[in-house]
This record gives C-alpha cells, structure tokens and sequence, in this order.
C-alpha cells in the first residue's frame, strides 16, 4: 500500500462544509498519487448521535477519493463509552454537575488512562496504513477530551518513532466560542479541563479567520502559533452543469433562490420564506406575472422538528406551492449516480444563493464562496464574521442587517434591495463577473503548500546525495543569476552532477514574481530537480529550518525504500548570494576526505564593487583574513550563506531551533539559528572542517545600504534583539551610499568587527570542546602552551562556578565566551598578530564601566557586565550579532 494521508473529522457528520473542505484538498492529494483515509468522527463526537455508527450510504459518497477507515474494537478502550464521555464532558466541560475534588482527580486519572490505550490503537491503524500526512478537521472542541488526549500522544509517538516533521494540519472551523454559542453549548469559558493546542515539532495550527486565530492563541496562552487558511473555491470553470428548473417544475422565466444548508434553526431558513413572500408579493403588486421560487438543499431528516416548523410556515404565509425541499445534494466531485442532482447543477440554475443565517451560528459560510465561484450573484445576513471573510475584501451583495442583540426578519429595506436584484439581470450579471474576478484572487489559497509535498520532483532520486536548501523572500532582482550559479556547479570525477545534488527552494512569503521566475527556470532545466515548498512563519529561520527538514525526510524515505543507510549532505545557500562554480564540490570532498559532520564555507566580497572605498574594504578584508585564520585551525561555525551538514548529526540534535525574542512587545525569530545549530552539532561531538575552496561571494548590499549601522555596531539589532533589517537598494529608507569611511569611522567599524569576532570564533571553540588546548598541537602553537593551559583550567573554573554541564542550550555560551574575552584579551590579540598580522593591532577599549574597577575586582565585575540581561551593554558592546 502507498504512503497515504488521513482525514479525521470531529464534525461528525457525513456531509458537511467542514468534510466539503476535506474532500477538495484530497482531490488534490489523488492528484500526486497520494491516498486519503477519512475516519468520519463516529467515535468522536457524541452529540450527533451517531457514536460507533457503522459506514453504510458514506462509503458510497465519497468512494471515489477517500477510503472510509476506523478504529476497531474501539469499545474495548478502558471508559470509552458514551456513558463516561457524556459523564466526564458535564463534569468538566459543561460544568453542568459538580464532584468532590477527589473525584474529579479520579475522572482525570481514568481520562488520561483511556487517552494513552486509544493513543496506541490510533498508531496502529496509521502503521497499518502507512501515513505521512494528518489532517485534522475541527478539531479544537471540547466534548470527547479523551481522544483529543489520545491524538496528541498518538501524533507525537508516530511522528518521533519515523522522523516526521510538521505532517500535521490541525484545522478548527468552529470553535468552543463560535459554535452555537447561544445556547452554551460549551458551557462558560475559559474551559478550563478542554484540551489546549500544544507546540509540536510536527503540527501546523490553522483556522479560518484572524478573530478566531486572535482568540485560539490567547487561550493557549500564545504557546503556539495559528495559521490562517481560508476554505477554497473552484474557479477554473470547466464544470458542465444542467439546468434543472424543469425537473423542480418551475418556468424558466421565473426566479430561483437556492440555500444549501442543514435544515436546523441556527441556520435561520424562516428568514427566506419571509423573504419568498414578500418577494412575491411585490411581483403581483407590479403587475409582474413571473414568481419566486425557493429550492432548499438539506437533509429533512436531521432535525424533524424544525423541518415541521418551516412547512407549518410556509403554509402560513401561502407559499408552500414555490418553496421545493429538494434534499441533501452532492457536490459535483462526490460520487453519485449521473441522474443525481448536484449542488454545483442547482447553483448554475438559480437567479440568487442565499445565506441569512443567524449571528452566531457560522464563522465562514462556505455557501456564499461557492456562489461567487460560480458566478452567482449571493444574498446573506451580516453575520459576526461576515465581513473579515467576505465583505473586506470589496465583494458585492445585499446584506441584510442583523446583530447579536437584533437577529430577527428582513427588514423591508432588505427586502426592496433583494427585489431590485432580482428585477435587474443585467446588474446580477455585472455583479457576479465582479465577485468572481475578486474570488479567484482572495479564495483560491489552499493548504497543500502546507503539506511536506513535492510539487515538482516527486521522490527523491536514487543517486541524490546532497540537497541545496535557498530560503527565499522578494529577490525577483537576483534570483536569476543565483539559480545560474547553483545549476552551473562544476566538479572533479563526476562527484557533483545535477543527478547527485538537487535544490529545494522555501518561499518565505515572497510577494514579488520570485517563484515565477524559479519555475520558468525549472522549465528551462529540467536535468536538476528543483522543488519550490512554501514557509509561512516569516523568518529565514523558520524557512531555513522548512527546507532542511524536508531535505531531511525525504532522504530517510529514499533510504527506507532502497533499504540502505547512506549518508546525505544537507547544505544551506543564501537567495542573495552568488556561489563559486567549485563551490559545492569543494564542500562536500572536504567534508567525505576528512570524515566531517559540519562544513563551513569561504567568503569573500567582490573587491570591484569596492573600488571607490578602501578604507572600508581594508576593514573587511582584516576581518575575513581573521576568519580564514580561525576556521582552519578550529574548523568554523556555520553562516546562512553556505554551509552543509551530514543528515545524521542534523537529526540527532534536532535540526535547527527556532528561538524567540521579545522586539517592541512581540515574539519574533532570534536570527542566530545558524550559529546555535553549528554550537549545537559541535558540542554533541560533531566534527567541523573548513573548506577554504568552497567559496561564496557576498552581496555587498549588506554593507551598501547600513553602513551608519555598522559603523556603530548594530546592524542586525542592539540590546542583544538580532533582527534581520531589509538592505535591498531599492528601499527609500536604506538607500545605497556607496560611500568610504573616514579614518575614525574605519577604526570605529573593526573594532566592533573584531569584539564580534574574538568571543565567537576564538573563545567559543575552546569553551565547547577545551581538551583541544591539551591535544591539538596547532591550537596550542597558536595560543602559546602556557596561555592554552592557563584557558583550559579557567574554562573549568568558569563551569564549576556557573554549574554549568555543558553549553548545548541555545545562548548558553554568551556569558562565559564574554568573560574569556575580557580576562584573555591581551594573549588573544597577541596571538592574532602573530598568526593574522601586525595590523591586527590591539585590543579595543574596555567599556568606561570598567575605569573604576581595581585590578583584584576585574574579574568579578567582568562576570556582573556580561552576565546583566536588563541593560543590553554586553550585547551593544560585543556589537549585536556581527557586521562584516
């Protein structure tokens, strides 16, 4: 059996918006030969009345795309019965019942029981099915707290035991506070015992509007971050749909509404048989010959009552000859006989779609997209969230006007509004064009770039070794000769062809024509695989990590199916940087010759674009001579900019962490992922190696267009917030001086240079392995032997003080590597001298802290100036982050 996908649906139900949505997006699925199980939700979702309901008429809806699965002898699940969900749900949930607190404890005890044994009996139909993808539908709402439980367990347990990223969506369409909300279905919030999304390497949170994803994430507490996708559309057109008003028995000259929705009374369907008579009425005062029908699409069977109640009002109101009850109606893509009436026939044959429904009841009203995608004009309440879906965005529609306070009739207004409409074809024709053309642009997204897919490579090559990550955001200006210089890599004895290596390309978001241009590009040569995946946290870190963990899976997958264990290179490219036609081979012979887990680049910058400022270009070049020195002798930290990593070691230390910051009362990506991935690698025994013929020119804009930043040592931030600022030319605010520095501004510009470089790239290595001051005889030549001893007892000293195991946690460095520096300075300079040049001078002044402190306080106060968090003067002193 083929790896597959699973879709499980709290919904519960059948048919519904939320598996309408489902189904699209396994369509898609079917479409890159990926199966879709569904798991309907019977065991789920108490409420509905269908808890371990058999699939009968269900397997025949949707056998064309899903293969309806579950879990088996679910009753055998320790308290997993109806009984003790209803129980535990108006315990804790509801909070209808009140218990002892020793019985609430005991309820919670037998709850995580049940949890983890149905966590297990989840994992094992996944195994048996082989799935790689989770779609999780609705699910953030509180009545079964067991499985919601038992699915966290179960999807960390999958996900950990085969190496799975993020291949989890878990979608919520209506929540706790959005659905039926009047009636506190819920019971009060803050729904204090209902299951929280938790953060998970392998879960993608999404909703469907920003109100929800505001209110999702303040309830969790803004432990995870919500997504935002909205349902999606078919605007392609190509359906071919009948006209069926002759089969309802109605004129083609007259009028047809149609409303598709459950048949319950939260949907408000009295509001159109309002609405039909007063319709009508107007027709017969105007002379009008032609009437008003109404076409209901919706199970009668669902809610008896109510349907009752709408046929006793219709009656009423003397219009039960123009409303037509026609039943639950298929959409196009679902399976039915070719005489069965589809959703899709009923929508080409109507004047109207309606949708008054109530305030509260909807958060997104799939009705109304559906009728803009198929050019037809919609009429709808004003709903709570009405305007954040549909009405923001321009759409236009007679609304009528409701709230939660006033959620009655159409008013007459409405009422004239709708007639006018309906009166005017030529006016729904303008209007319908008008929808679609904004439909196609703001309805037409989907979660499929949310998925670990390939869209364009399918599996990995047999022979692919090494994957190219090039995280990418708005470099349509560059993106051209970055690719050219990726797909013209040379080599030496066939090591890297462009069947050996493939580039994986993460769109961070980009909002120009920067992917248009990859896929033209990946037309034009087809001979190197190129896959474009999509990230939507912003951040380079975040689709820095995306690409890597793609590359990651897909190479253990390759392995899995050829049953070999090779090694495979992930290598990490920058979309403004242009690399060497050596530039990969160079990295990757380094790092198999010397048996290497990290390997770290070359980087220069073109001395032409330097012509007109010396006096900067020197400071550059005194800075890379530095790094060139250091690298080979400790082997070097990663930069963004290039750097590979052998696929093991990236998953034994947890790939690349996203740490966060706090900028002006927001989290945002700290931007030193790299750096703390490399600690990370080195510190769990991975062995760097530099590759000094592997190089990569960087872009020069990165001094172009801040040089005033770098000048004073806070180009990527101050107060230690590393953010990552826009430096293309074009942008009015940082536009290219191209100007040299001054004689004091050159001095003042290496030494923040030269304090950035000393912690990270002279004390960090020492600090993170210090035995190679005992047994590296290179390193000891360099530091003088007494110097190398006098640093390694002091690295111990330092742990002991702090008691400190090691310096794996992300940051966990800074304090001591700043102590070092300061305690040291003067050998490390002195051996820079000797190792680098005597232009390397001396070291910088000590902050003006310091010119009070005696001589026996020096260090003690050295510990008190690096280790202050409050006042940020050892980051703006070290300067940020780096500069050249």
């Amino acid at each position: 059996m083929p790896a597959g996908a699973i879709f499980i649906s709290f919904d519960a139900v059948a048919v519904s918006g939320i598996t309408v949505e489902a189904l699209k997006l396994a369509k898609h699925l079917l479409q890159k030969g990926i199966s879709s199980h569904l798991d309907l939700g019977y065991e789920i979702k108490v409420d509905k009345g269908n808890f371990k309901k058999p699939y009968d008429h269900e397997r025949n809806i949707y056998r064309d795309v899903f293969n309806l699965v579950r879990i088996e002898d679910i009753d055998t699940v320790p308290y997993y019965n109806v009984d003790f969900i209803e129980y535990s749900h108006n315990i804790l949930i509801a909070q209808k019942a009140q218990v002892s607190r020793e019985e609430q404890q005991h309820l919670l005890k037998a709850i995580g029981e049940s949890a983890q044994a149905l966590s297990l009996r989840i994992v094992e139909l996944w195994e048996q099915l082989d799935i790689r993808h989770v779609i999780v539908e609705n699910a953030t709402l509180p009545e079964n707290i067991i499985y919601t439980q038992a699915l966290y367990l179960a999807i960390e347990h999958y996900g950990n035991r085969h190496g799975l990223g993020r291949f989890v969506i878990w979608r919520d369409h209506d929540l706790m506070w959005s659905s039926e909300k009047t009636v506190m279905k819920y019971g009060p919030e803050p729904y204090p015992h209902a299951i929280k999304p938790v953060p998970s390497p392998h879960i993608t949170y999404v909703t469907l509007n920003e109100h929800l994803k505001d209110k999702l994430e303040h309830w969790c507490d803004h432990q995870v971050q919500i997504e935002v996708r909205k349902n999606t559309y078919d605007f392609s057109g190509q359906g071919r749909y009948r006209n069926i008003k002759e089969s309802l028995d109605i004129r083609d000259s007259d009028l047809l509404i149609a409303r598709t929705t459950r048949i319950i009374p939260q949907k408000r369907l009295d509001r159109d048989i309002h609405l039909l008579q007063r319709l009508n009425q107007r027709l017969a005062e105007d002379g009008i010959r032609r009437r008003v029908y109404l076409a209901l699409a919706g199970d009668p069977e669902e809610h008896p009552g109510y349907y009752t109640q709408l046929n006793r009002l219709a009656r009423e109101l003397e219009v039960e000859a123009y409303i037509k009850f026609v039943g639950a109606l298929p959409h196009d893509y679902m399976s039915s006989d070719k005489e069965t009436i589809t959703i899709e026939d009923l929508y080409h044959s109507c004047d109207l779609v309606s949708f008054l429904t109530s305030w509260g009841y909807d958060s997104y009203g799939n009705p109304v997209g559906e009728a803009i995608s198929s050019q037809r004009c919609y009429i709808a309440s004003h709903y709570e969230y009405y305007h954040e879906v549909y009405g923001q965005h321009g759409f236009e529609a007679p609304i009528m006007a409701i709230s939660e306070e006033h959620d009655g009739l159409p008013d007459e207004n409405f009422i004239a509004e709708v007639y006018r409409l309906l009166n005017d074809e030529t006016l729904r024709t303008q209007i319908a064009r008008r929808n679609f053309s904004i439909g196609q642009r703001v309805l037409s997204n989907t979660l499929m770039d949310m998925l670990d897919l390939s869209f364009s490579g399918g599996t990995m090559r047999d022979t692919v070794f090494v994957s190219v990550v090039l995280p990418l955001y708005n470099e349509s200006n560059r993106i051209d000769v970055v690719l050219d210089s990726l797909f013209t890599q040379q080599t030496h004895d066939n090591l890297i062809t462009h069947a050996s290596y493939e580039l994986i390309i993460v769109d961070n978001n980009s909002t120009d024509d920067s992917v248009a241009k990859i896929n033209a590009f990946k037309q034009r040569n087809p001979s190197l695989d190129i896959h474009v995946i999509q990230e939507h946290i912003q951040g380079v870190s975040s689709a820095r990590k995306r690409g890597m963990d793609y590359a990651s899976l897909r190479s253990k997958e390759r392995d899995i199916r050829l049953g070999l264990n090779n090694r495979h290179y992930i290598a990490s490219a920058d979309a403004d940087c242009t690399v060497d036609p050596y530039w990969l081979h160079a990295l990757i012979e380094k790092m198999i010759t010397d048996n290497g887990d990290l390997g770290t680049c070359n980087y220069y910058y073109n001395e032409a674009h330097f012509r007109q400022r010396p006096n900067l270009y020197n400071e550059i070049q005194k800075t890379l001579r530095c790094r060139e020195m250091s690298f080979s002798l400790f082997g070097g930290f990663p930069d963004g900019k290039g750097f590979a990593v052998e696929r093991r070691l990236y998953d034994l230390v947890g790939g690349i962490e996203i740490f966060y910051q706090l900028d002006k009362g927001r989290f945002v990506e700290h931007l030193s992922d790299d750096w703390d991935f490399g600690i990370r690698v080195i510190a769990w025994g991975g062995k760097p190696v530099y590759a000094h013929e592997s190089r990569i020119e960087i872009n020069s804009r990165r001094v172009d267009t801040i040089l005033d930043e770098v000048i004073t040592g806070n180009a990527y931030g101050q107060d230690g917030i590393i953010i990552m600022k826009d430096v293309r030319p074009e942008v009015e605010v940082q536009a290219p001086t191209l100007r040299d520095t001054t004689p004091a501004q050159s001095q003042q510009a290496w030494e923040y240079s030269i304090k950035d470089y000393v912690p990270k790239n002279i004390v960090l290595p020492a600090l993170l392995n210090p035995h190679i001051l005992l047994e590296d005889q290179a390193v000891r030549a360099f530091f003088g032997e007494s110097v190398a001893d006098r640093l390694y007892r002091r690295i111990h000293e330092i742990k002991q003080q702090s008691r400190v195991i090691d310096f794996k946690p992300i940051h966990a460095y800074k304090t001591p590597s700043y102590r070092l520096y300061f305690e040291f300075r003067e050998e490390i300079f002195s051996a820079l001298r000797r190792a680098v040049g005597e232009d390397i001078g001396y070291p910088p002044p000590l902050p003006a802290c310091f010119d009070r402190v005696q001589p026996e306080d020096f260090e003690r106060f050295v510990y008190y100036f690096a280790e202050d968090r409050e006042s940020g003067e050892a980051h703006n002193y070290f300067a940020n982050g780096g500069v050249f």
